[in-house]
């Protein structure tokens, strides 16, 4: 289990092609899921993050999206701050070609040809890559496109993993339903409102020398929207918000391990039901 603790994504220059006549593509990276970049989709369109310098990268998340009901997704990452482009010249010296983006993945990329309409609302991968200049996310697909935030950064490994009695937020949908009875016992009206899932992660036999982890994780996720991968299934995974870290307790028995606890809320599943 890995959980984000920086967000260098509005450090970087952000373009989307075709752009957005609707809103500002700066929108995804301000922490608030409120102000979600819409647009048409057309075929596709391709969102692409310039850092001004070599940076690493160990998760890309893409939260409050509708992408899971697209056609695909490409997620890659380069070492070049512009894609590389050469001409074919053949056997006569002739110019054949138009422009062909040679651009390198370093970490490789995450392809995604068959997404379904019940995956998560937030998508975590982890990328691991160092030297990286340049993040290409690419949706392809027909109709509106949503995101609220696309995130990059470093991640912090859960010590020991999930622990026993632990909360899956990313296996249920993020709603409920009220409904008013009629004289004869039967619903007149029935809506649907989100819901907020209530999470608690517990660190038990958390070793005081390696608390430094711990402490940059808690810090940021009682700051910002921060987001946890569960194992390598992208979705698998959710954001996390309103975080409030409980002071880690003392063992009984020795001064160097002590168990850890964040209360949060979590956002991960559509609407719609698991199958």
């Amino acid at each position: 289990m890995i959980a984000s603790i920086t967000n260098i994504a509005s450090t970087s220059t952000i373009t989307a092609l075709p752009d957005s006549a609707l809103q500002d593509i700066n929108v995804i990276t301000d922490g608030d899921y409120s102000s979600v970049y819409t647009d048409t989709l057309a075929g596709q369109v391709t969102i692409t993050f310039v850092f001004p310098a070599e940076i690493y990268v160990g998760y890309i998340a893409i939260g409050g999206s509708n992408i899971a009901k697209k056609d695909s997704i490409q997620v890659t990452t380069s070492n070049e701050p512009e894609p590389i482009y050469w001409q074919t010249v053949s056997s006569e010296q002739l110019v054949s070609n138009d422009p062909f983006d040679l651009t390198v993945s370093l970490g490789g990329t995450v392809d995604d040809s068959q997404l379904g309409k019940n995956e998560s609302n937030v998508l975590m991968y982890k990328v691991d890559t160092a030297g990286v200049r340049r993040v290409t996310v690419i949706v392809k697909g027909t109709g509106q496109i949503s995101i609220a935030e696309i995130a990059i950064g470093e991640y912090y490994e859960i010590p020991r993993g999930e622990q026993s009695g632990y909360n899956r937020p990313w296996t249920v949908p993020n709603i409920k339903a009220r409904s008013a009875v009629g004289l004869n016992n039967s619903p007149i009206n029935l809506s649907y409102e989100s819901r907020s899932l209530k999470c608690v992660l517990t660190v038990p036999n958390n070793i005081i020398r390696d608390f430094d982890g711990w402490y940059n994780f808690i810090n940021f996720a009682a700051n910002n929207t921060f987001y946890i991968l569960e194992d390598g299934d992208k979705t698998h995974s959710y954001a996390g918000f309103n975080a409030v870290p409980a002071m880690t307790k003392a063992h009984a028995q020795t001064r160097s391990l002590g168990v850890s606890t964040i209360n949060f809320n979590a956002f991960a599943k559509s609407t719609e039901a698991l199958f």
